[in-house]
Order: structure tokens, then C-alpha cells, then sequence
């Protein structure tokens, strides 16, 4: 006989049951508009989207649905049934609770047939929000943000050495030290395509891409389908996911993995296979691949993980065996990394000291405890507020001043943080909390100079899906307040906020951001167009390189002009002279402050030709000689 497991406490039913025989929650509820028979959870119908209408429940049941009054059932009443009530609300009060019932998956055609028919509708949604997340990151890729920086040019130099040698390893020194995973995405892209700067950041945009139907997958098995479409929305259009996958960093690919990670946790709580327990630990061994910046996401599952074990401790038997399957699973996808690391350890923990706030101008060296525990805590608030304002400016990504969210969403994110924490029981809910808490305050032990934004891309996705939680209790709260009208009112609130949100987000990128001095300072286009501008004579020798930032050695020239020759000669890299001491032609680059040396430079050598870039002041000069 096939029993039906209770959604809340995970009882097993008999087939023919209405309510949960432990926790008292509905089974399953018949639409008014198409009578379709929906799980007991739900609040809409699965098949054509009506309310459904209130049945009896729990309170502790977490769903969007008031709770009417208790209908009474005929039975006698004693000891009895007083032992029953205490063991109901002990559930209650110490077991897991879901928000949707568990997924009931088969691979047979009429099953995918009947269930394509029934989400037909959700599915023609996601892809439309798949392919808005691709235009938003593919358009003039090549060009915003315009310029090219030394960390983007690292990645293509590194997918040049995979197409040479093949293997490289999972670590790479380059910009300081990286982790490889995403870069032998950039050597496909270039084998495909070719090495250029638009190649380096599609290979990074089609991770963006790939991470608005991995977050939908992740909310769809933890809230439902509202909260599911809402955070994927909100994700598709937020200008923090959108900047980091436009450009040629490895630290967009945590967006993916990470939502991809705990979709497949999530799956293997409900499924309690042990094979699912397996495949979802060799999803997390994935994540150490990415960007440097997942250990918060580990905390956040291994203190996930801990509260699962601590609220199933009455089979902590077959608990802890699922467990040991998703450590197995864990270890050995993520055995090469372990391999690095036992190996080069030194080589991995001077790249995190070097980001570390002990090295920072602003961390009390010689301060008392007081004074140390004030910096913290003034770094603690920054990291939580984040949200709605972003205080600093970060060299190397460009962000800073406005926050990563407009002021309607954040303020939906922190309400669905807020509930998330209330809802700890919850798996789900306890993940995106802990997510998007550790993510933030990992802040506390980096550099406050940057990476405030970059460090919690793993919490991007989170947000997203707090946000909608926040989104879906407003909702409710109205619905339970003022009925059906307050309902539509409110929803209609949440869809004006989360248009006025996408146009905020798109406009601010594309327009104040891309023109915003820090990321013309980050991505370098003055030295990117005079290199352009150097390199477009058909020989232009050997170039004398004139500029107080970069060297000619710098990362850009090395990716966009490999077979390039020059020396440097400027003050703070070289020898300052004008001296011609190559035979055959030179080209001179002047760099800012060096483009006013160009009088000078033409009274020694009165035939050259020249280039100068004055839009709004010469940026930069070009003095080509032939001989």
C-alpha cells in the first residue's frame, strides 16, 4: 500500500487520508475553478493559478495560508487524548518543517508529458527570464565595461596555457592566485570562438546565464513556484549579478555552483535516497573550484547540515549514514583541490593573508581591546547593511556608492531575512539565512579597501530568493488582514516594486555605473585604447612606453598584444628619456601626464606621426617614427 507523506512533519498516511494523522495539516486540496487536486501546501492551484480556499491547519505549518478556527471531530476525551496533543505540538515545536511537498519525480514519457502540461505556463516564464539574463549580459559585452583590466587578462592568459599544455591544475597564481574552474570554460570559449576580450567575458556571462534557472530550480524545491519566479526575476535583473557576469572574472561562477549545490542538498532532504545524498555532496565538492570566497558557503552548509541532524536525532542512525554518503560524495569530487592544498598550503594561505584586515591602514594595530572590538563592530554593521547602501569604493571590480539593491527590494530581502530566521526548522529558510548572513560578515576578516561585493557573491542568489520571501509575506499578511481585494492590492504592490526595481537596476548599470570613475579606474580604458592606438600601424616597432600606473609588462598588454615589443621609460618604471636607441621604426606612448611631453618630443624628432586621443583632454598621445 502506497502512503502519503505529510508536506510539514513528513508523516506516512494512510492512501485515503485528508489530514496528517500527527501534525493535523490537510493532505491535499480540490481547486473551486478547475477541481484539480493539489497537495495540501499549496495556496494556488498547480494547474490553471486559482486560490485555493482556506482549509484547516496547524499554525506551525509554514505556508501562505491564515489559519481558520479548528473544526471540531468527535472523539472521547482523556488521558488519551491529551498525550496525543502534547506529542503534536513537541512535533510542532521541535521537528522539520516544509513549505512544499516533497518532489515526486519519474522518468517515463508520460509522466514528463503530464507534468510539461501542468507547469507548461511556470516553464515558458523561466526560459523568457533565461533569455532576458542573456541579453542583459551579452549586449556590447566587448565593450561595457569599456577598458580591460589586469585580472580579466590573467584569465585569458590562463585559458591560452590550457589550450597549450593542457591540465594546468586547479590553482593559479595568476592575479595574485585563483582557483582554475571557470578559466577552462574561457579556453573552451576560445577554441570555439577566439581570444579576444568579448571570449574572456562570455565565458564568464553564460555562468551569469546558467544562474537565474539553477536559483529558480533551488526556490522551486524550497518555497514554491511564486517565490520561485519572483527570485529569479529579481536576480535576473540585479545590477551586482549582472556587473560580475559581464566581466572576465572567475567569481561569477560561485553564483552558479552555489545555488546548484544546495538545490541538490535540498533535493536529497526530501528524497532521502542515498544516492541523492551522494550526487548532492559531489555537487558541494564542486564549489572550492570557483572563487576564493566559498568558505562562507560551506559554513553556511555545514551549519545548515548540523540543525538537520540536531532535529532528526530520533533516527540519528540512518541520518548520520545519508550524511557519511554526502561527505563521500563531497571528498572525492573535491579530491584534486584537498591534493593543492596539502601541498601548498604556504602557496594558499598567502594569497587569503594578503587580503586579510590585519593588513589593513585601518585595523588597530596598537590598539586595546576596546578599540579592536569598536572596529569590528562598526565592520559588522557595514557587512549587514550592505544591502542598502555601499559605502566604499572597490578598485579592482568598479563597484561602490550606490547600494547592490534599490531600496524596495533590499527592504523586501531583509524582511524575508527576518522571517528565514524565524522559519530555522525549515531547511530552506535556514539555508538562505545563513547564506547571506556569513556571506556578508566575511567582511569582518577581509581588507575594507575592497571586495565587499565580490567576497559575498555567493549570497547573491540568496538574496534573490529572500527578497521574494519577503515579497510572498506581504502578501499573505494583507491577504490574512483584508481578504481576496487587499490580496490583489498587494500583489499589484509587489509587481509595481519589482518593475520599478528592474528598470533602476538596468538604467544605473548601463548608464551612471558604466561612466562611474571607479570603474573607469578598475577597468582601464585610457591604457586599453592606447594600446589599440599604438598597435594600429602595420609595424609599429618597438614601443617606448611613458606612463606612471602601468608598466608595459602590465597584464593587458601581454593578453591583447602578445607578440609586442617595448621598454618602459617613464619615471616610475624606467629610465625617463626621449633618446631613439632602437634601429627601425619606435613608437612613443605617452600615458596622462606624459602626453604633455609631446612638444618636446616632436622638437627631437620633427617627422613623426601622431594620435592623440583629446576627447575630453589627451588621454593619451601617439608619436609613431618609421626609421
Amino acid at each position: 500500500m502506497q502512503l502519503t507523506l505529510c508536506f510539514n512533519c513528513e508523516y506516512r498516511n494512510r492512501p485515503t487520508a485528508d489530514f496528517c494523522g500527527s501534525c493535523g495539516t490537510p493532505l491535499r486540496r480540490n481547486c473551486p475553478n478547475c477541481s484539480t487536486n493539489n497537495p495540501g501546501a499549496f495556496q494556488f492551484c498547480d494547474d490553471c493559478g486559482a486560490p485555493l480556499s482556506d482549509l484547516a491547519r496547524p499554525e506551525s505549518a509554514q505556508s501562505t495560508v491564515s489559519r481558520p478556527a479548528r473544526a471540531s471531530r468527535p472523539g472521547p476525551v482523556g488521558p488519551e487524548s491529551h498525550a496525543k496533543s502534547v506529542a503534536r505540538r513537541k512535533s510542532r515545536a521541535f521537528g522539520i518543517f516544509w513549505d512544499v511537498p516533497p518532489p515526486q519525480w519519474q522518468w517515463n514519457r508520460a509522466f514528463l508529458r503530464a507534468w510539461t502540461r501542468r507547469n507548461r505556463w511556470e516553464l515558458l516564464a523561466v526560459v523568457f527570464l533565461t533569455a532576458l539574463a542573456a541579453f542583459l549580459r551579452i549586449y556590447r559585452l566587448g565593450d561595457i565595461p569599456d577598458g580591460f583590466n589586469g585580472d580579466e587578462a590573467w584569465n585569458g592568459i590562463d585559458a591560452l596555457r590550457i589550450l597549450d599544455q593542457g591540465w594546468i591544475g586547479v590553482y593559479t597564481p595568476g592575479a595574485l592566485g585563483n582557483m582554475t574552474g571557470p578559466i577552462y570554460l574561457t579556453a573552451l570559449t576560445f577554441l570555439l570562438l577566439d581570444a579576444s576580450i568579448f571570449s574572456v567575458r562570455l565565458s564568464m556571462a553564460l555562468l551569469g546565464i546558467a544562474a537565474v534557472p539553477a536559483t529558480h530550480l533551488l526556490l522551486r524545491l524550497g518555497f514554491g513556484r511564486w517565490v520561485a519566479l519572483l527570485g529569479a526575476t529579481v536576480l535576473t535583473v540585479s545590477y551586482w549579478h549582472l556587473h560580475f557576469s559581464r566581466m572576465g572574472y572567475q567569481l561569477v561562477s560561485l553564483s552558479l555552483v552555489a545555488p546548484v549545490a544546495g538545490a541538490a542538498l535540498l533535493w536529497a532532504m526530501r528524497r532521502q535516497s542515498r544516492w541523492h545524498w551522494l550526487a548532492a555532496g559531489a555537487a558541494l565538492g564542486l564549489v572550492p573550484y570557483t572563487y576564493l570566497a566559498f568558505p562562507a558557503f560551506f559554513a553556511a552548509v555545514a551549519g545548515t547540515l548540523a540543525v538537520y541532524l540536531l532535529l532528526k536525532r530520533d533516527t540519528i542512525a540512518n541520518t548520520l549514514v545519508t550524511l557519511a554518503f554526502y561527505a563521500f560524495g563531497a571528498l572525492l569530487v573535491s579530491t584534486p583541490f584537498l591534493l593543492f592544498l596539502s601541498e601548498n598550503w604556504d602557496v594558499y594561505m598567502h594569497r587569503t593573508s594578503m587580503a586579510s584586515v590585519f593588513r589593513s591602514h585601518e585595523y588597530p594595530q596598537a590598539g586595546d581591546f576596546a578599540q579592536r572590538a569598536s572596529f569590528f563592530a562598526t565592520r559588522a554593521w557595514e557587512s549587514l547593511t550592505v544591502l542598502a547602501r555601499q559605502l566604499r569604493s572597490d578598485g579592482v571590480d568598479g563597484t561602490g556608492g550606490a547600494g547592490p539593491l534599490d531600496l524596495g527590494i533590499a527592504a523586501l530581502a531583509y524582511l524575508g531575512l527576518a522571517l528565514s530566521i524565524r522559519k530555522w526548522r525549515s531547511p530552506p529558510y535556514l539555508l538562505a539565512a545563513l547564506v547571506v548572513i556569513l556571506a556578508m560578515l566575511a567582511q569582518l576578516f577581509a581588507l575594507p579597501e575592497s571586495g565587499t561585493l565580490r567576497r559575498s557573491i555567493a549570497a547573491v542568489p540568496f538574496i534573490a530568493a529572500l527578497a521574494a520571501i519577503g515579497a510572498a509575506e506581504v502578501v499573505r499578511l494583507v491577504n490574512r488582514r483584508f481578504g481576496t481585494e487587499g490580496r490583489n492590492i498587494a500583489m499589484a504592490g509587489v509587481a509595481l516594486t519589482l518593475a520599478v526595481s528592474s528598470v533602476w537596476n538596468v538604467r544605473y548599470y548601463f548608464g551612471e555605473l558604466a561612466q562611474s570613475p571607479t570603474v573607469k579606474f578598475a577597468f582601464v580604458p585610457d591604457h586599453v585604447d592606447a594600446l589599440a592606438a599604438a598597435h594600429s600601424f602595420q609595424n609599429p616597432g618597438t614601443i617606448y612606453f611613458y606612463s606612471g600606473r602601468w608598466s608595459f609588462n602590465y597584464e593587458s598588454v601581454r593578453f591583447l598584444h602578445p607578440a609586442s615589443q617595448g621598454m618602459d621609460r617613464s619615471r616610475e618604471f624606467g629610465t625617463f628619456e626621449f633618446e631613439k636607441v632602437h634601429e627601425g621604426p619606435v613608437t612613443y606612448l605617452l600615458v596622462g601626464a606624459y602626453a604633455k611631453e609631446i612638444d618636446r618630443l616632436k622638437e627631437l624628432y620633427p617627422d613623426g606621426e601622431i594620435i592623440i586621443d583629446d576627447a575630453p583632454y589627451p588621454r593619451f598621445i601617439v608619436y609613431h617614427l618609421r626609421s
